[in-house]
């Protein structure tokens, strides 16, 4: 388990609290036999659909960084993460995974107008280490702060990331600071 970690995106709210949901999530993908990174809660006062791509690249690669040698591979996962009933931590190991993985996600949205396909809520990706060179390339060479599912997408795209055919995550029911609005999970 813990050569295959999660690390979870989430944040400080304005009264320095971490979110009320973050508990439940933690204690589910625990109970589903997945190994979690201490966390690091970000604080930043800016768009808050750019906060995950900023946390991605500013506090989740240099984690990986200083632990990449004793990983076979790592998680990205949303801090409203549930994972589905029918999965666990032995079921992605049967999956045999060796390119990066899009697991748990909302919607696969293929616009006629988009220049790529858009897939909604990464709330599970999977990057094994002998990815995380390029994946740190690409995080960084991407020229602005973009909402982190619109950057996974458009790997998806380039066929950097795959994307299974059914998600196996969802999300806790919260409320969206990129919404302004209570975001109905399947869970509660």
């Amino acid at each position: 388990m813990e050569k295959y970690p999660i690390d979870i995106l989430t944040f400080f709210n304005e009264n320095n609290e971490l979110p009320e949901y973050l508990d439940k999530s933690l204690e589910r993908t625990k109970e589903k036999g997945f190994s979690i990174l201490p966390i690091t809660a970000d604080s930043y006062r800016i768009k808050p659909c750019h906060c995950g791509f900023k946390h991605i690249r500013d506090i989740t690669i240099p984690k990986i960084e200083k632990i990449i040698n004793d990983i076979n591979g790592f998680f990205i996962a949303e801090g409203d993460l549930y994972i589905f009933n029918n999965f666990n931590f032995n079921e992605f190991i049967s999956m045999e995974l060796n390119k990066p993985t899009w697991l748990g996600y909302n919607k696969i949205y293929n616009y006629n107008s988009a220049d790529y396909p858009y897939i909604t809520g990464n709330y599970l990706i999977y990057i094994p280490k002998n990815y995380f060179a390029e994946f740190k390339s690409l995080i960084n060479d991407e020229p602005k702060l973009i909402f982190s599912d619109r950057f996974f997408s458009k790997l998806f795209f380039i066929e950097w990331l795959n994307v299974i055919n059914k998600s196996i995550a969802g999300e806790i029911e919260h409320y969206s600071n990129v919404y302004k609005k209570n975001r109905k999970g399947k869970y509660k």
